[in-house]
């Protein structure tokens, strides 16, 4: 029903059509909405080259299962204090480090994660947190993901 009198008169009475049409509008709106972040995954993994000239994916996401990955290693890497106030060039600054050194362990895949950021009120509880890169070699990596560096 429409609370305000003005609008009921602008836009009339609230019918039973409306209930299902604001129904249809919010399964629509939610649909979209989980189909986009169910590809937000695979958007933020790319191809790089380290610098033996070896081809390394790397990213925010675990290797998916059709890849054939193992896992190497896990290890931290330095976020620091910085990396809070500026987390796009602490992910890359990690990135960079990690495509750079994957090679070295054997593997051809990165994935980068970032320390949470949780707060209580305006205070992040992992402010001096580490990031952490999982290394896995995998034997079927697709063919052209997206460019890194």
């Amino acid at each position: 029903m429409i609370a305000s009198p003005y609008l009921r008169k602008v836009l009339g009475p609230n019918t039973p059509g409306d209930a299902m049409i604001n129904n249809l509008v919010f399964v629509v709106v939610s649909t979209l909405a989980l189909a986009a972040c169910q590809t937000m995954g695979g958007l933020t993994v790319k191809d790089y080259t380290a610098k033996s000239g070896q081809r390394v994916m790397a990213g925010q996401a675990e290797p998916k299962a059709e890849y054939g990955c193992q896992k190497l290693a896990q290890e931290k890497q330095d976020w620091g204090l910085k990396g809070n106030m500026d987390k796009v060039a602490a992910t890359e600054r990690v990135t960079a480090l990690a495509v750079d050194t994957a090679p070295g362990r054997g593997a051809n895949y990165a994935y980068i994660m970032a320390p949470a950021q949780i707060g209580i009120g305006a205070v992040n509880v992992n402010a001096f947190s580490d990031a952490q890169v999982a290394y896995y070699k995998c034997n079927n990596l697709p063919s052209g993901a997206g460019k890194g560096y």
